[in-house]
């Protein structure tokens, strides 16, 4: 008798997997999404606040950090001469960031200090959590074959206050360029060729083809929208 039950519903597990198995074609997969990251918890961008540009928070044109995770980190590229803060918003009255009491800490204390650098187009980082922050000098130039210089000599960008870019006037042959921070090719955050499209950037992108002719050459990162320009003369 116990053979027998056994028998039945060895039969009837077998009949349901045929079911199963015949509307395969039916069944939905659905792929697995993780959970998005919850969006930082803190202002849209921070503004680059010093001597550089008179200690003027609420400027039209102010260089700006933005947020690149759910983490607290804050980041941008951004000119430098002095003495200088970041404002969460763009006067004094909101969190602004000052020198912490060792190197490469933060304070939000009113009487936190400036922090400081020589001259020079940087690339910052702010974490608003921790209170830390790095400063990474890029000085940037323009090279390739169609460059004076070729690919052994960097023609130098000059940064413009007036719209936050950097620009140069050169004579282009046909050819390629890039754009690198220090005359070097290994400097973090300072490598950029062709984007996805016209007139975007790319970290570590493929050199940009070029047309012979006198151009100003214009490159902004003043925003994550990296781009340059060829103007021509």
């Amino acid at each position: 008798m116990k053979t027998y039950f056994k028998y039945i519903a060895l039969t009837l597990l077998l009949a349901l997997g045929l079911v199963s198995c015949e509307d395969n074609e039916n069944w939905r997969i659905i792929p697995y999404e993780p959970e998005p990251e919850a969006p930082i918890d803190g202002p849209e961008q921070l503004y680059v606040v010093g001597a550089h540009q008179n200690w003027t928070p609420d400027a039209a044109v102010i260089g700006k950090l933005y947020p690149i995770d759910a983490m607290g980190n804050y980041a941008g590229y951004a000119y430098l001469n002095g003495e200088y803060k970041c404002t969460s918003q763009q006067n004094w009255s909101g969190p602004n960031y000052g020198a912490g009491s060792t190197e490469g800490t933060l304070s939000t204390a009113e009487d936190a200090g400036n922090l400081t650098a020589e001259e020079g187009y940087y690339y910052l980082t702010f974490n608003i959590k921790e209170l830390t922050y790095t400063v990474q000098l890029v000085n940037f130039g323009v090279i390739g074959d169609a460059t004076p210089g070729g690919w052994n000599e960097d023609t130098d960008l000059v940064y413009d206050p007036a719209d936050l870019k950097l620009k140069v006037d050169m004579t282009l042959t046909d050819g390629t360029i890039k754009f690198r921070a220090n005359d070097q090719w290994d400097v973090p955050n300072g490598d950029f060729g062709a984007g996805d499209s016209e007139g975007k950037l790319a970290p570590k992108g493929n050199n940009i083809s070029v047309t012979a002719g006198d151009y100003q050459v214009v490159v902004d990162l003043s925003t994550p929208d990296y781009t340059y320009e060829l103007i021509t003369k």
